[in-house]
């Protein structure tokens, strides 16, 4: 566990017991200029994705903030290209902080989403059982979501995911439940889906959910972890810095 942490711990504000990814990982620092392959995706009118300056970060100075105005259609998005299969995944986890003007509910926090192809690799026309789990703080079964504090949600085991559609695998029926409730392990999509593949993976506010101010970091897909930062971070010649591994 990180001083920080440990910290945190140490003062009860750790909501849910774990370490901060970053200690012993592959860490990519990903900042405005250069977003190693993050993309704002489907975020739509409304929504908005952008590098903050946080000084309680788990790590470094900053943080990716996920916003959507007080429209119902508004969507904030940030995810990453993969071809992982499923059953290789071994680690999930990521850090959040609720910011809570008047207008944002309870359970605001960023969800963490895997788009998998459920029956096996992508083509170049179709993803075979595409469906998207869905991590939500509120409701994965890890705790409560608390105000203006960091909080680690490590789910690659216990965490209770959602499936945005109804996809018939080999070894079971995955059900799509979209908004939730959240009933399945990644373990238990491993059993019924032995075939399936990871095809993007990363954070989102959907629509429907007006008015949330969130923050997320060190969000960790399968030991790689990403530390979100503001700025361009030039040294004296005008070299970046941190791009790979710790600043």
């Amino acid at each position: 566990m990180t001083k920080f942490a440990l910290l945190l711990a140490m003062l009860g504000l750790l909501a849910v017991a774990g370490t901060a990814a970053a200690d012993s990982h592959h860490v990519i620092v990903v900042k405005p200029n250069n977003q190693h392959g993050w993309t704002t995706a489907d975020t739509r009118p409304g929504g908005t994705v952008g590098f903050v300056s946080d000084s309680t970060a788990p790590r470094g100075k900053g943080a990716l903030e996920l916003t959507t105005d007080l429209t119902t259609t508004a969507k904030a998005q940030y995810l990453h290209d993969a071809n992982t299969p499923l059953a290789q995944v071994a680690e999930l986890s990521y850090w959040t902080k609720q910011i809570v003007p008047p207008s944002a509910p309870a359970v605001a926090d960023p969800s963490y989403q895997v788009v998998v192809c459920l029956n096996g690799a992508p083509t170049a026309t179709s993803c075979p059982g595409f469906s998207t789990l869905v991590y939500e703080p509120y409701q994965g079964g890890q705790g409560a979501v608390l105000p203006n504090v960091w909080q680690v949600w490590n789910i690659d085991s216990t965490g209770l995911f959602w499936s945005t559609r109804t996809v018939t695998c080999s070894n079971g029926i995955v059900a799509g439940t979209p908004g939730g409730p959240a009933t399945y392990t990644i373990t238990a999509i491993k059993a019924m889906c032995p075939s399936a593949v990871v095809v993007q993976y990363g954070v989102n506010i959907g629509s429907n959910n007006p008015g949330y101010v969130v923050r997320t970091d060190l969000f960790d897909f399968n030991g790689t972890v990403y530390d979100f930062e503001p700025g361009h971070g030039h040294n004296s010649n005008g070299d970046d810095q941190g791009e790979d591994g710790d600043d």
